[in-house]
C-alpha cells in the first residue's frame, strides 16, 4: 500500500482500512458485512448502525468517536483526525511492548508538533473567512513580520 494512497483517504474508516492494509471484502468476511454495506459506509451513503459501529470499533481497536460523527456517518478525514489516529496507533505499539520505544516516542513528539501546526492553520483559516479589511491588514502585517523574521534567521 503506497503512502500516497493512504494519504488520499477521504474518511477515517477508509484511512483505518488502508493503514491496516486490509480490503473491504476481507473485513466484510471477518465481520459478516457485505462489501456493498462497507463501501456505503466509507462513501457516506449510509450511516453505520450502532451495533455495527461497536463491531468496527472493536475490530480496529479504536474508540467509536474516531469513526463517526453525531449522525453515525463516518467522519471526514482531516489532518488533525489523521494525526490523532497516528498517535493512537503509535501509542498502541508502545503498549504492546516493542523493544525499542525511543523511535515511537520521537514519532509521537513529531506528531504533536504537526498537530499544533494544523491547529494554527485552522485558526488562521477561520480568521481569513471574515470579510473585514482591518483583519486583512492585520494578517498582512503579521505575515510580513514573520517573513522578515524568517529571512533574518536565515542570514544569521
Amino acid at each position: 500500500m503506497s503512502v500516497q494512497t493512504i494519504l488520499n483517504a477521504k474518511t477515517t474508516l477508509e484511512y483505518l482500512v488502508l493503514v491496516n492494509e486490509r480490503s473491504y471484502s476481507a473485513i466484510g468476511r471477518e465481520l459478516n458485512i457485505t462489501p456493498q454495506q462497507f463501501s456505503d459506509w466509507i462513501k457516506k451513503r449510509r450511516p453505520i448502525p450502532q451495533e455495527r459501529l461497536k463491531t468496527l470499533s472493536d475490530y480496529f481497536d479504536i474508540d467509536e468517536s474516531y469513526l463517526v460523527d453525531e449522525n453515525n456517518f463516518t467522519k471526514n478525514l482531516d489532518p488533525i483526525n489523521m494525526i490523532d489516529i497516528q498517535m493512537l496507533l503509535t501509542k498502541k505499539k508502545i503498549n504492546e511492548g516493542v523493544e525499542e520505544t525511543e523511535p515511537y516516542l520521537e514519532h509521537i513528539q513529531k506528531l504533536q508538533k504537526e498537530k499544533a501546526k494544523q491547529i494554527r492553520i485552522g485558526r488562521l483559516a477561520s480568521i481569513l473567512h471574515h470579510d473585514d479589511e482591518e483583519i486583512d491588514r492585520g494578517i498582512d502585517l503579521f505575515l510580513t513580520e514573520m517573513e522578515q523574521l524568517i529571512k533574518g534567521k536565515r542570514n544569521e
